[in-house]
């Protein structure tokens, strides 16, 4: 047997990686971010405690990693082709947010678990902030390119609003309407 490419070690290295990340994530959203140890993940990863401190030197580096998984998410959903229109905009961070209440609904329930445990959320708070001010910065200008008189305020409405599809879905799983209210939020925004 022939010794590992450079390139397969590092295959390796990122699948470990993952596999620290999604044993955290599966418990950080079912038992809370304040009641699992770096000895559980290790479990539920099928690792060893040592080999998590090689990854990551804390549970709080662990939960950094997800959530810079999260924004990676809600970037892809905010990069428009230079040619849309402000309803095409629109439509498409409907269209991918409601995809990903339906397909992900994993990370929904992570992150209103998040946003209820205070020690988990004030370590991630700055930066939260910082996205969503950015965020809302890019909605709002997308709300008065549609023609909205107040701008900010609605920015902050359709927020408000997917924040609680995503707490129905979680909540009601399958038995939430979510296509249905994916089209009703569509006429509403973009036939606006």
């Amino acid at each position: 047997m022939s010794p590992r490419t450079k390139e397969q070690n590092q295959e390796i290295r990122e699948q470990t990686r993952k596999q620290i990340i999604d044993a955290s994530f599966e418990l950080f959203a079912n038992e809370g971010y304040s009641k699992t140890s770096i000895a559980a993940v290790a479990r539920n990863a099928k690792v060893s405690k040592g080999l998590i401190y090689h990854y990551f030197s804390s549970k709080q580096d662990i939960l950094e990693a997800i959530f810079d998984q999260l924004v990676d998410m809600g970037d892809q959903m905010t990069r428009f082709p230079e040619d849309f229109t402000p309803a095409q905009k629109i439509e498409q961070v409907i269209e991918q947010t409601f995809a990903f209440f339906e397909h992900q609904s994993g990370v929904g329930k992570l992150m209103l678990s998040l946003a209820m445990q205070k020690d988990a959320f004030e370590t991630l708070k700055p930066k939260l902030d910082l996205i969503q001010r950015e965020q809302m910065k890019m909605f709002s200008a997308v709300m008065e390119e549609l023609g909205y008189e107040q701008p900010m305020l609605q920015a902050y409405e359709l927020g408000a609003l997917m924040d609680g599809f995503l707490l129905g879905r979680v909540s009601l799983g399958d038995d939430y309407p979510l296509e249905e209210l994916k089209q009703k939020i569509l006429k509403q925004y973009v036939s606006h």
